[in-house]
């Protein structure tokens, strides 16, 4: 899991990462920054990011200036010693609301939210749209890729999985050409039917018709075998594993 924190208590911050270790220790930290100005250049130039913690007062304003900046699809949990800001902190991707100072406990019940969560946002949005519009959601039908110096585009059934290398999107079709996608694949996954790709990792964006199989791979995670063969081993967490399945079985 990918997380960004977004704290100007130095205190504060370092006991946030010994705690978010403590409960998982495979989380990563992005980045950290102490003030909105840090935290928007961070924002614009960082990794693709799974949860951010957010400090709501900062020393230069508060926290929910930035999304006037720049634009945050990422789930947020924010952190305070103040609630006066709960409406405004769930009107921007808030998923959960602690009060300093943190305790353990309440920070493992807000992470198992956003895991339980995490597997309902792309098809919840899918469901509301079919509501609102009563059709079923304009899922992408063609992606378009460089070829050489020209663009074509390509079918998206005879995409086999999408993958990044060195911040570089490449789409892989059935033939085992390897083409370059002008879009991140945070882009492309929200705008790909939910029921045919799945979110393997941060590397990676699978068709279902793409995995020849998967099997164990240690302490709850997930190697699979996509064809056309990947150079590199494609692993899904313990996190998306038990979503993976799911997601794998028809669930």
């Amino acid at each position: 899991m990918n997380i960004a924190i977004i704290e100007d208590e130095i205190p504060a911050r370092e006991q946030l990462i010994f705690l978010l270790h403590k409960i998982n220790p495979v989380i990563t930290i992005a980045f950290s920054a102490q003030s909105v100005k840090d935290a928007v250049s961070k924002f614009e130039t960082c990794p693709e990011l799974d949860l951010i913690f957010m400090d709501i007062q900062l020393n230069d304003g508060l926290s929910l200036e930035i999304f006037d900046h720049v634009k945050i699809e990422t789930p947020v949990i924010f952190a305070t010693a103040f609630d006066q800001y709960t409406l405004q902190a769930f009107q921007q991707n808030g998923i959960d609301y602690l009060l300093k100072p943190i305790k353990q406990k309440e920070l493992k019940i807000a992470l198992a939210k956003y895991q339980s969560l995490q597997h309902h946002f792309t098809r919840d949005l899918s469901r509301l749209a079919t509501l609102l519009n009563g059709s079923e959601p304009n899922y992408r039908k063609r992606i378009l890729v460089r070829r050489g110096g020209s663009y074509s585009s390509v079918v998206i059934d005879e995409v086999q999985y999408f993958f990044s290398e060195h911040k570089v999107t490449f789409l892989v079709n059935q033939e085992g050409q390897k083409l370059i996608v002008d879009e991140t694949l945070s882009d492309l996954e929200s705008s790909l039917n939910p029921k045919c790709f799945f979110r393997v990792n941060r590397a990676y964006l699978s068709s279902i018709g793409a995995i020849d199989k998967f099997s164990p791979d240690g302490k709850g995670k997930l190697q699979l075998v996509l064809n056309p063969p990947t150079k590199e081993s494609v692993i899904v967490s313990q996190e998306k594993s038990g979503t993976f399945k799911e997601w794998y079985s028809g669930g």
